[in-house]
């Protein structure tokens, strides 16, 4: 077979990204030409298409078919269960409560639009499942829709690989969980749902560029996650969905987005509460007992005096000065193998064994690297205090040592605290410039605040930072490799752009 054509003119891309986005409201917008290209040319290759206009054929007489194949290696299906665990907690402690405290029993409809592989209804299954008593007089109604079939079929089956599971707490695991019996290789999809999860939740194709949405409950739906999916539309396919999901929702029902979807794209029509953290979105009218927790602030706050730091920061951060070089003695032969070896054990999430293995270090001021990863490794599993005692100490050694702030950041971010996750994300990266996953999170924390423009310089700084030869950062990538975080930037600068 010939290699396939890799090379489209330019009206050819924009007739194919024409097609993309009426069929299905995905926008490829030039910057994202690459991906498209290297889709195409897959896709190309597996259907034995020599040529552009084969293909094309190909895309006309298929219907919908081969387009949903070819949107599978466009979009990103990453995900994991409780991505975001704040919304799962707002849903428990929030959502449910005002919904079934309306009534002694009913129906609780629930819609996941946009569900990837399943982790996401799943989750939800598995959050109203532990909320017990609260819902034993109700019925639960949960759909989930994806544009696409492999992701439906994936989903159907309920099968997991370890990595989509780190965020499962080890009660559910057992509860939840079983492993799979048929012999699978290790790093295979090892883990599978239990049959009790599986048949709560239905799951359905679904296009959100279609102009008819899944019928909804004589009353409406009363609850809509919808999380990383408008990030691939323009502001006014963006726009469309919002307003068709305002339609299909319940008076007083709720809209759950991604923290990182721009707050610019939401329709008026919507009111805005505040809950652990994390905006959740309101078809008014806004019950009584929720009034409270409209948030008090939709802007970023206004930033410290500057001071002559602060102007040299700014520049350093803005790109204009090189970041200093500070003078670190490097960590002794047995730290530097005991942090290596907790690194590994953190990317494959094994968290109380990373921590193991830097306890030793603990008290030894001789080893802030050991100690600063000690941090980061109790954050990661949920051991905010004693993370956050140990950066005070470190921070009070080293009022310069980045890593330090980056992790008081992160405990920040998870209390739902966004200002001053901000301020903690900024002051480590006025220590450490090279430090990627402190610009990406002041900027996922700047947009959860609604300022797009610094959340653009903060995902920008984030790219630069990825540039320079500095590698101490990836102490902290979750095990993810700077292309990852490089994509995961480009996508948010995208979304931020539609939104302006």
């Amino acid at each position: 077979m010939s290699e396939p054509t890799l090379q489209l003119t330019p009206p050819q891309f924009d007739r194919l990204r024409r097609l993309i986005e009426e069929r299905a409201g995905i926008y490829c917008p030039d910057a994202r030409a690459s991906v498209l290209q290297r889709a195409l040319a897959t896709r190309m290759h597996l259907c034995g298409a020599t040529d552009w206009e084969r293909y094309q054929r190909l895309l006309a007489s298929t219907g919908d078919a081969e387009l949903r194949q070819l949107l599978r290696y466009i979009t990103v299906s990453e995900t994991s269960f409780f991505r975001i665990p704040s919304q799962f907690e707002a849903l428990r402690r929030v959502l449910v409560p005002t919904i079934t405290g309306s009534a002694p029993a009913g129906t609780l409809n629930v819609w996941s639009a946009g569900c990837s592989t399943g982790e996401e209804p799943y989750s939800i299954a598995i959050t109203l499942a532990e909320m017990g008593t609260v819902l034993r007089p109700w019925q639960v109604h949960l759909l989930a829709t994806d544009v696409s079939a492999a992701a439906i079929e994936h989903a159907r089956a309920g099968r997991y690989g370890e990595r989509a599971l780190r965020g499962v707490p080890r009660g559910c695991r057992a509860r939840y969980f079983g492993r799979c019996a048929d012999g699978r290789p290790p790093g295979a999809a090892e883990h599978e749902i239990s049959p009790a999860v599986r048949r709560r939740v239905r799951f359905e194709e679904f296009n959100l560029a279609s102009p008819r949405y899944p019928e909804p409950p004589p009353a409406g739906w009363d609850i809509i996650f919808c999380r990383n999916v408008t990030i691939y539309f323009r502001p006014r396919t963006t726009r469309q969905v919002i307003e068709r999901f305002r339609e299909v929702l319940r008076p007083g029902g709720f809209l759950v987005l991604s923290p990182t979807e721009c707050l610019c794209c939401i329709s008026h029509d919507f009111e805005v509460i505040e809950v652990v953290g994390v905006f959740i979105y309101v078809k008014p009218p806004v019950e009584a007992a929720l009034a409270g927790l409209r948030p008090s602030y939709v802007v970023a706050h206004d930033p410290p005096t500057p001071t002559h730091a602060h102007h040299a920061a700014a520049a350093r951060l803005r790109g204009d000065l090189p970041c200093p070089a500070r003078s670190v003695p490097p960590p002794a032969a047995h730290e530097q193998e005991a942090c290596s070896q907790a690194i590994a054990a953190a990317t494959e999430e094994r968290w109380e064994q990373a921590e193991q293995m830097l306890l030793p270090f603990a008290t030894e001021v001789r080893a802030p690297r050991a100690r600063q990863l000690l941090a980061w490794v109790r954050t990661m599993r949920g051991a905010g205090e004693q993370a956050a005692a140990l950066c005070l100490e470190l921070l009070a050694r080293d009022p310069l040592a980045g890593a330090a702030h980056y992790v008081l950041g992160l405990i920040a971010s998870r209390a739902g605290e966004l200002a001053e996750s901000e301020e903690h994300f900024t002051r480590a990266i006025y220590s450490d410039c090279g430090l990627v996953p402190a610009h990406y999170y002041l900027g996922v924390a700047r947009c959860a605040r609604g300022d797009p423009e610094g959340a653009r310089r903060a995902f920008q700084g984030a790219l630069r930072a990825l540039g320079e030869p500095h590698t101490g950062w990836l102490d902290f990538s979750e095990g993810l490799t700077a292309d990852h975080w490089r994509r995961a930037c480009d996508e948010r600068l995208t979304a931020i752009a539609r939104c302006h």
